[in-house]
């Protein structure tokens, strides 16, 4: 009621406005409308009249920026509600992703390419899902188009990269990291380039890129250990002979002494010069330095063995005494490998009753460095029982042992054949003899 009577309140505040202005301008004016069109009437109706012609104009005007803004507006919010849409469809990829669900992502990746196929970073994640599911190939033509386009980032070419990498495209890979670093080297692309050109045998580009690393101040263990390994790999790609690559590998040993691959090959040119004590301490040194690593000692007691250089026993000695060093710092796996070398050099060197107090205790060892008796292990260990029972005089004694390995399978790379063996069960080893 209130508001209806404020309405007529209004509407006779602007009557009784209208009518003031008429009366109180009572004059006569004409307006000229055209060659023979005029009108004549009250000025202040004049004046009313022009009033409401602007009011209306300007109203019109206002609707027309209220209808484009209202226009606007709403094409804002529906790019607002699409782009809130992508977000919660990229966070539920990304979910997906996290818990393992490799290919209901990829169809919601698809989805986003499909409404945009630009997104860079939805072909970016495509590309990792994709490569989750073993299909590197079909991960890598996803990038193709935004890698062929201006809008290939740094991210792309990098996922480019390590997908060339992995299909083992390393010529595509360096040419990837090579834009990368074009427009703004990184640490990641230069160590990159440098390890994948190292692995082409691009010797010198690789320690290019490692001394670029060194320029922006990179330095750490792993960026040393390249420094030394690309240099030894320099050293054995440009030496011109034996003598010029044994004296480049001596000075470089010295800068180096823990640097195993050097130490070894090093080893291996004083064997050929015959010097097999040399040879030998380099190659103690590369087994201490490798910390756990039986083969490395392995090495030492096949030197020892098979050299034609000294007395057998003296020999001998230092092949057992090489074994016996291989168990020492070591646990688990690799203590029960280093007691098996030892058990093959005590066999190899006739010391049958110690080699078989090794093995009778070799059970007990397993149980307490591994808690179990792993298959492969347990093998070997079967196998050199009965090499040692063989030829000892027990050869009827080692049926159950080869029982054993047919049901559980001879490992690859066993020292001592089932089938050489048990051609041994017949009669007792000649090594019986041996003083």
């Amino acid at each position: 009621m209130l508001r209806q009577f404020n309405r007529f309140l209004v509407l006779a505040l602007l009557v009784g406005g209208a009518l003031y202005i008429t009366l109180t301008n009572s004059d006569n004016a004409t307006i000229r409308l055209g060659p023979n069109l005029t009108l004549t009437t009250y000025a202040g109706v004049i004046y009313i009249a022009v009033f409401a012609i602007g009011c209306v104009a300007a109203s019109l005007v206002a609707l027309f920026f209220g209808l484009k803004g209202y226009l606007r507006e709403r094409k804002l919010r529906a790019a607002e509600r699409a782009r809130e849409g992508f977000y919660k469809t990229f966070e539920r990829a990304r979910n997906l992703m996290a818990s393992g669900d490799w290919a209901a992502a990829r169809d919601l990746w698809e989805q986003i390419i499909h409404r945009d196929e630009e997104n860079v970073m939805a072909r970016v994640e495509l590309s990792r899902c994709l490569e989750a599911l073993n299909d590197p190939r079909e991960a890598l033509r996803v990038l193709d188009a935004t890698r062929a386009s201006s809008r290939a980032s740094s991210e792309v070419l990098f996922r480019a990269a390590e997908l060339n990498r992995k299909l083992g495209n390393k010529t595509a890979a360096s040419d990837n990291l090579g834009l990368i670093l074009t427009e703004a080297p990184s640490r990641k692309a230069l160590e990159l380039a440098r390890d994948i050109n190292e692995e082409l045998g691009r010797i010198g580009d690789a320690i290019e890129f490692q001394n670029e690393l060194e320029k922006i101040g990179y330095t750490s263990e792993d960026a040393d250990g390249a420094r030394r390994r690309l240099t030894f790999a320099q050293i054995v790609s440009e030496s011109q002979g034996d003598t010029v690559l044994r004296d480049a590998l001596s000075g470089f040993v010295k800068r180096n002494p823990a640097f195993v691959p050097a130490l070894e090959k090093l080893a291996s040119l004083e064997v050929a010069r015959g010097d097999v004590e040399s040879s030998a301490e380099l190659l103690v040194k590369a087994a201490k330095a490798a910390k756990g690593d039986v083969s490395k000692w392995q090495a030492v007691v096949d030197l020892w063995l098979h050299a034609t250089q000294g007395e057998f026993t003296r020999r001998a000695e230092r092949a057992i005494a090489a074994a016996r060093s291989a168990s020492q710092d070591t646990s688990g796996r690799s203590r029960l490998e280093a007691e098996l070398l030892l058990i093959r050099t005590l066999l190899a060197t006739n010391r049958f009753e110690d080699a078989e107090r090794l093995i009778d205790s070799f059970p007990s060892l397993a149980e307490r460095a591994l808690k179990n008796f792993p298959k492969d292990i347990h093998a070997q260990w079967v196998i050199q029982k009965g090499h040692c029972l063989a030829q000892i005089g027990k050869a009827r004694d080692t049926a159950p042992l080869w029982e054993q390995l047919a049901v559980s399978g001879q490992p690859r790379g066993t020292t001592q054949p089932a089938k050489t063996l048990r051609e041994k069960q017949t009669e007792p080893s000649p090594a019986l003899s041996t003083p």
